[in-house]
């Protein structure tokens, strides 16, 4: 049975409608999980303290950018030599987790 052409535009009104809110719900309930999930990861998550002592910039020797490039920007080793040299045991692969 073939409906006339006025119910068939209703009925597919009513379900442009109901697609819409569903779309409007979820993107609702998205962002609200959203905002859940951040506060949650900035309230558990450590981060840098607001109340950490001010050290005098001058005696920072940890600063040495301006030492790093080169006037033609090629970058240059550390002048103290500061590289490490790897030794020991290489790392380890641990199923379901890190050591």
């Amino acid at each position: 049975m073939v409906q006339p052409p006025f119910e068939a535009m209703e009925q597919r009104d009513r379900a442009m409608q109901k697609l819409r809110d569903l779309t409007w719900n979820c993107f609702m309930w998205a962002s609200g999980l959203v905002v859940v999930f951040s506060v949650i990861a900035a309230v558990t998550l450590p981060g840098q303290s607001q109340n950490t002592a001010n050290t005098n910039p001058s005696s920072d020797t940890s600063n040495s950018s301006a030492s790093t490039f080169t006037d033609d920007g090629q970058l240059q080793p550390p002048a103290d030599g500061s590289f490490q040299q790897g030794g020991g045991s290489p790392p380890r692969v641990v199923s379901g987790g890190s050591h």
